[in-house]
């Protein structure tokens, strides 16, 4: 029986909802899904327009189908002329900027926000062919480049080094220790800075406590499940909040 893994988008395929919200709450920290500016614009992903940006990977064997992996993105609207002036507030910036463009503004850039692999299923350069996918509608739609504020995928085993320091450790071939960022850079991607206040996340000392599974008794920093930086909270306030560093990357169309 033939078994092969296709690429198609969410404009091709309505009929996955159901799996796509399974393979995201099975595989990001709850914390993440309470971002204000996801809860604001990420439903306008699936609408006409975005939906196509929308990458699903779809495993075919037979007669069945399993989504294995997808990767979300956002169109936005790019009026300077360097990338060094991309966004310190990186994911919540052009998830807002694209958000608010659509069907007002056109766009010239696109952003991929999140790439989701069932754990069965990496190490089986999914992540590439849902990039190369993307890049190729992006070359489709007329589009300048793709930029990505990259989630290091180890960062989380390592909470407490500073985040650009991590971003520049090596492994022992001389590229980038953190396994999502080499992806990036073997499918030719130029590192450009980062964005330290790349999602910004506050809630109650009770929310808090429900998405992290914690008690915090009382005022200072948390290691988190799943965080990249410590959680910080305040207990006289019942309140706290994690804002999360990313890396911006650039892969250039041509």
């Amino acid at each position: 029986m033939e078994v092969k893994i296709i690429i198609q988008s969410a404009e091709e395929r309505t009929d996955l909802e159901e799996a796509v919200s399974h393979l995201i709450g099975a595989n990001w920290p709850e914390f993440m899904n309470y971002d204000a500016v996801a809860e604001q614009y990420w439903d306008k992903l699936y609408e006409p327009g975005f939906s196509r940006f929308q990458k699903f990977a779809i495993l075919q064997q037979g007669q069945e189908e399993r989504l294995v992996g997808m990767l979300n993105s956002v169109p936005f609207p790019w009026k300077h002329h360097s990338l060094e002036q991309l966004p310190d507030e990186g994911w919540d910036a052009v998830l807002h900027a694209g958000g608010e463009a659509k069907g007002k503004q056109k766009a010239n850039m696109l952003s991929a926000l999140s790439v989701t692999v069932d754990p069965g299923f990496r190490g089986q350069n999914i992540p590439d062919l849902l990039i190369n996918g993307l890049k190729q509608t992006a070359r489709d739609e007329g589009l300048e480049g793709l930029v990505v504020p990259v989630r290091p995928s180890l960062k989380s085993k390592y909470p407490l080094q500073d985040f650009v320091e991590y971003c520049g450790w090596k492994n022992e071939k001389g590229e980038p220790f953190d396994p999502w960022l080499r992806t990036h850079c073997r499918l030719g991607a130029k590192i450009i800075k980062p964005a330290l206040r790349s999602m910004e996340i506050y809630g109650t000392l009770e929310q808090w406590q429900e998405w992290a599974g914690m008690k915090f008794p009382q005022s200072g920093e948390y290691i988190i499940p799943g965080g990249l930086v410590p959680l910080v909270v305040d207990a006289e306030k019942q309140t706290a909040y994690y804002i999360e560093p990313n890396l911006w990357v650039f892969h250039s169309l041509d």
